[in-house]
Protein backbone atom coordinates (compact mmCIF):
# COMPACT_ATOMS: atom_id res chain seq x y z
CA UNK A 1 0.00 0.00 0.00
CA UNK A 2 1.45 3.92 -0.68
CA UNK A 3 -0.10 7.03 -0.28
CA UNK A 4 0.55 9.50 -2.63
CA UNK A 5 -1.19 13.44 -2.96
CA UNK A 6 -1.78 15.49 -6.17
CA UNK A 7 -3.30 18.58 -6.44
CA UNK A 8 -6.09 19.44 -8.26
CA UNK A 9 -8.10 22.50 -8.51
CA UNK A 10 -5.81 24.19 -5.46
CA UNK A 11 -6.68 21.08 -3.19
CA UNK A 12 -4.53 18.46 -2.16
CA UNK A 13 -5.83 15.04 -2.87
CA UNK A 14 -4.36 12.34 -0.86
CA UNK A 15 -4.93 8.66 -1.89
CA UNK A 16 -4.37 5.33 -0.72
CA UNK A 17 -2.75 3.22 -3.91
CA UNK A 18 -3.46 -0.42 -3.14
CA UNK A 19 -1.45 -2.72 -5.74
CA UNK A 20 -3.73 -6.61 -6.11
CA UNK A 21 -4.30 -8.45 -9.47
CA UNK A 22 -7.44 -6.38 -10.81
CA UNK A 23 -8.65 -6.16 -13.70
CA UNK A 24 -10.03 -2.60 -14.37
CA UNK A 25 -8.35 0.61 -12.07
CA UNK A 26 -10.93 1.03 -8.97
CA UNK A 27 -11.33 4.52 -7.15
CA UNK A 28 -13.75 5.00 -4.80
CA UNK A 29 -13.93 7.52 -1.74
CA UNK A 30 -14.60 5.63 1.82
CA UNK A 31 -17.47 6.99 4.23
CA UNK A 32 -14.40 7.94 6.16
CA UNK A 33 -13.12 10.14 3.45
CA UNK A 34 -9.80 8.16 2.73
CA UNK A 35 -9.56 7.73 -1.25
CA UNK A 36 -8.79 4.77 -2.43
CA UNK A 37 -7.22 3.37 -5.54
CA UNK A 38 -6.54 -0.25 -6.78
CA UNK A 39 -4.36 -1.27 -9.53
CA UNK A 40 -3.10 -4.18 -10.96
CA UNK A 41 0.86 -3.88 -10.57
CA UNK A 42 1.07 -3.59 -14.64
CA UNK A 43 -0.54 -0.27 -14.51
CA UNK A 44 2.07 2.81 -14.31
CA UNK A 45 1.25 5.40 -11.60
CA UNK A 46 1.23 8.10 -14.47
CA UNK A 47 -2.03 6.53 -15.77
CA UNK A 48 -3.24 6.15 -12.24
CA UNK A 49 -2.37 9.51 -11.60
CA UNK A 50 -4.23 10.72 -14.39
CA UNK A 51 -7.16 8.93 -13.33
CA UNK A 52 -7.24 10.99 -9.98
CA UNK A 53 -7.18 14.23 -11.53
CA UNK A 54 -9.65 13.47 -14.11
CA UNK A 55 -12.19 12.19 -11.27
CA UNK A 56 -10.72 15.42 -8.92
CA UNK A 57 -14.13 17.26 -9.04
CA UNK A 58 -16.38 14.20 -8.12
CA UNK A 59 -13.62 13.35 -5.42
CA UNK A 60 -13.77 16.33 -3.89
CA UNK A 61 -17.24 16.57 -3.79
CA UNK A 62 -17.64 12.93 -2.17
CA UNK A 63 -15.24 13.70 0.19
CA UNK A 64 -16.34 16.78 1.01
CA UNK A 65 -20.41 14.96 1.32
CA UNK A 66 -18.68 12.60 3.41
CA UNK A 67 -17.28 15.47 5.74
CA UNK A 68 -19.97 16.92 6.63
CA UNK A 69 -22.26 13.68 7.12
CA UNK A 70 -19.67 12.96 9.91
CA UNK A 71 -19.99 16.11 11.09
CA UNK A 72 -23.91 16.18 11.53
CA UNK A 73 -23.56 12.51 13.38
CA UNK A 74 -21.38 14.14 15.99
CA UNK A 75 -22.96 16.73 16.31
CA UNK A 76 -22.25 20.79 16.12
CA UNK A 77 -19.28 21.72 18.66
CA UNK A 78 -20.13 25.57 17.28
CA UNK A 79 -16.62 26.42 16.43
CA UNK A 80 -15.16 27.96 13.79
CA UNK A 81 -15.15 26.60 10.58
CA UNK A 82 -17.77 23.97 11.00
CA UNK A 83 -20.72 23.80 8.23
CA UNK A 84 -24.52 24.71 9.70
CA UNK A 85 -27.58 25.69 6.93
CA UNK A 86 -29.90 28.54 6.44
CA UNK A 87 -32.69 27.88 3.68
CA UNK A 88 -30.60 25.80 1.92
CA UNK A 89 -27.29 27.48 1.53
CA UNK A 90 -23.81 25.83 3.01
CA UNK A 91 -22.48 28.50 6.06
CA UNK A 92 -18.90 27.90 7.25
CA UNK A 93 -19.70 29.16 11.10
CA UNK A 94 -17.31 31.79 11.96
CA UNK A 95 -16.72 32.11 16.07
CA UNK A 96 -15.25 35.74 17.29
CA UNK A 97 -15.10 37.47 20.74
CA UNK A 98 -17.78 40.16 20.89
CA UNK A 99 -17.00 43.38 22.02
CA UNK A 100 -20.26 44.11 24.02
CA UNK A 101 -23.60 42.41 22.65
CA UNK A 102 -23.44 38.87 22.00
CA UNK A 103 -25.53 37.93 18.69
CA UNK A 104 -25.71 35.83 15.23
CA UNK A 105 -25.78 37.27 12.00
CA UNK A 106 -25.05 36.34 8.70
CA UNK A 107 -21.95 38.51 6.63
CA UNK A 108 -21.33 37.33 3.41
CA UNK A 109 -20.77 33.66 2.71
CA UNK A 110 -20.16 33.23 6.98
CA UNK A 111 -22.65 32.58 9.75
CA UNK A 112 -21.20 34.55 12.27
CA UNK A 113 -21.25 33.96 16.23
CA UNK A 114 -19.87 36.77 18.42
CA UNK A 115 -19.62 35.58 22.36
CA UNK A 116 -18.17 36.93 25.10
CA UNK A 117 -14.62 35.36 25.29
CA UNK A 118 -14.39 31.66 27.49
CA UNK A 119 -18.25 30.92 26.69
CA UNK A 120 -18.91 27.03 26.77
CA UNK A 121 -20.97 24.72 24.47
CA UNK A 122 -24.14 24.97 26.13
CA UNK A 123 -23.80 28.95 25.62
CA UNK A 124 -22.77 28.98 21.78
CA UNK A 125 -25.79 26.60 21.62
CA UNK A 126 -28.44 29.06 22.86
CA UNK A 127 -27.47 31.56 20.81
CA UNK A 128 -27.43 29.57 17.74
CA UNK A 129 -30.99 28.06 18.31
CA UNK A 130 -32.49 31.20 19.03
CA UNK A 131 -31.29 32.97 16.56
CA UNK A 132 -32.67 29.53 14.09
CA UNK A 133 -35.87 30.52 16.04
CA UNK A 134 -36.64 34.03 15.31
CA UNK A 135 -35.51 33.99 11.68
CA UNK A 136 -37.80 31.24 11.63
CA UNK A 137 -40.81 33.73 13.18
CA UNK A 138 -40.42 35.23 9.89
CA UNK A 139 -39.49 33.12 7.21
CA UNK A 140 -42.29 30.49 8.60
CA UNK A 141 -44.98 33.24 8.89
CA UNK A 142 -44.50 34.27 5.59
CA UNK A 143 -44.53 30.96 4.03
CA UNK A 144 -48.31 30.69 5.32
CA UNK A 145 -49.43 33.47 3.99
CA UNK A 146 -48.14 32.57 0.64
CA UNK A 147 -49.15 28.67 0.53
CA UNK A 148 -52.24 30.12 2.50
CA UNK A 149 -53.85 31.90 0.00
CA UNK A 150 -53.26 28.93 -2.76
CA UNK A 151 -55.69 27.24 -0.89
CA UNK A 152 -58.47 30.06 0.86
CA UNK A 153 -60.46 29.37 -2.09
CA UNK A 154 -61.09 25.62 -0.89
CA UNK A 155 -62.66 26.79 2.46
CA UNK A 156 -59.15 26.25 4.15
CA UNK A 157 -58.75 29.30 7.35
CA UNK A 158 -55.27 30.16 8.26
CA UNK A 159 -54.23 28.55 11.19
CA UNK A 160 -51.74 29.57 13.43
CA UNK A 161 -48.16 27.97 13.72
CA UNK A 162 -46.36 27.03 16.24
CA UNK A 163 -42.56 26.67 15.94
CA UNK A 164 -40.81 23.48 17.91
CA UNK A 165 -36.68 22.02 17.83
CA UNK A 166 -38.06 18.56 16.43
CA UNK A 167 -35.37 16.07 14.93
CA UNK A 168 -37.40 13.72 13.31
CA UNK A 169 -40.71 15.91 11.65
CA UNK A 170 -40.79 18.87 9.51
CA UNK A 171 -44.22 19.50 10.81
CA UNK A 172 -47.62 18.25 11.89
CA UNK A 173 -51.28 19.87 12.70
CA UNK A 174 -53.90 19.98 14.60
CA UNK A 175 -57.14 20.19 13.26
CA UNK A 176 -59.12 21.13 16.56
CA UNK A 177 -56.73 23.80 17.55
CA UNK A 178 -56.36 24.74 14.19
CA UNK A 179 -52.69 25.32 14.20
CA UNK A 180 -49.82 23.95 12.46
CA UNK A 181 -46.37 23.57 13.82
CA UNK A 182 -43.22 23.64 12.12
CA UNK A 183 -39.62 22.46 13.12
CA UNK A 184 -36.75 24.93 13.19
CA UNK A 185 -34.70 22.14 11.68
CA UNK A 186 -36.97 22.84 8.33
CA UNK A 187 -35.25 26.65 8.23
CA UNK A 188 -31.65 25.10 7.30
CA UNK A 189 -33.45 23.59 3.95
CA UNK A 190 -34.67 25.39 0.35
CA UNK A 191 -37.44 27.70 0.38
CA UNK A 192 -39.30 25.87 -1.91
CA UNK A 193 -38.68 22.83 1.21
CA UNK A 194 -40.72 24.57 3.59
CA UNK A 195 -43.48 26.05 0.71
CA UNK A 196 -43.85 22.33 0.84
CA UNK A 197 -44.58 21.32 4.01
CA UNK A 198 -46.87 24.41 4.78
CA UNK A 199 -48.39 23.16 2.34
CA UNK A 200 -48.72 19.59 2.96
CA UNK A 201 -50.28 20.31 6.76
CA UNK A 202 -52.37 23.46 5.00
CA UNK A 203 -53.84 19.93 2.72
CA UNK A 204 -54.19 18.09 5.56
CA UNK A 205 -57.61 20.51 6.66
CA UNK A 206 -58.86 19.29 3.96
CA UNK A 207 -57.80 15.53 3.37
CA UNK A 208 -56.65 14.36 6.56
CA UNK A 209 -55.46 11.42 5.81
CA UNK A 210 -52.70 10.41 2.68
CA UNK A 211 -55.28 9.07 0.60
CA UNK A 212 -55.38 9.09 -3.22
CA UNK A 213 -57.73 12.65 -2.97
CA UNK A 214 -54.62 14.33 -0.80
CA UNK A 215 -51.94 13.68 -3.20
CA UNK A 216 -54.35 15.22 -5.98
CA UNK A 217 -55.32 18.02 -4.07
CA UNK A 218 -51.18 18.71 -3.49
CA UNK A 219 -50.35 17.95 -6.90
CA UNK A 220 -53.19 20.55 -8.25
CA UNK A 221 -51.34 23.21 -6.11
CA UNK A 222 -47.97 22.14 -5.85
CA UNK A 223 -46.82 19.76 -9.03
CA UNK A 224 -43.08 19.87 -8.10
CA UNK A 225 -43.74 18.55 -4.58
CA UNK A 226 -42.22 14.98 -4.80
CA UNK A 227 -38.87 17.10 -5.72
CA UNK A 228 -39.14 18.80 -2.59
CA UNK A 229 -39.92 15.59 -0.70
CA UNK A 230 -36.99 13.79 -1.76
CA UNK A 231 -35.17 16.49 -1.14
CA UNK A 232 -36.02 16.59 2.81
CA UNK A 233 -35.66 13.04 2.74
CA UNK A 234 -32.31 12.98 1.68
CA UNK A 235 -31.24 15.56 4.15
CA UNK A 236 -32.96 14.04 6.92
CA UNK A 237 -30.94 10.86 6.40
CA UNK A 238 -27.90 12.39 6.69
CA UNK A 239 -28.51 14.41 9.25
CA UNK A 240 -29.04 11.18 11.40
Amino acid sequence: MEQHTVTCEDQAITFLLIRKNVKNVNLKVRPDSTIVVSADNKVPYEFIEQLVREKARWILKTRDRFDERRSRQRGLQYISGEITYYLGIKYPLLVLPANNREKVFIDGDDLVLLVQDGSDFTRREKLIKLWYKEQAKTVFHESLERMHSRVAGYGIDKPSITIRAMKTRWGSCSWKKQKITLSTELLKTPQSCIDYVVLHELAHFKHRNHDAAFYIFLSGIMPDWKEQKLYLKSFMDNSS
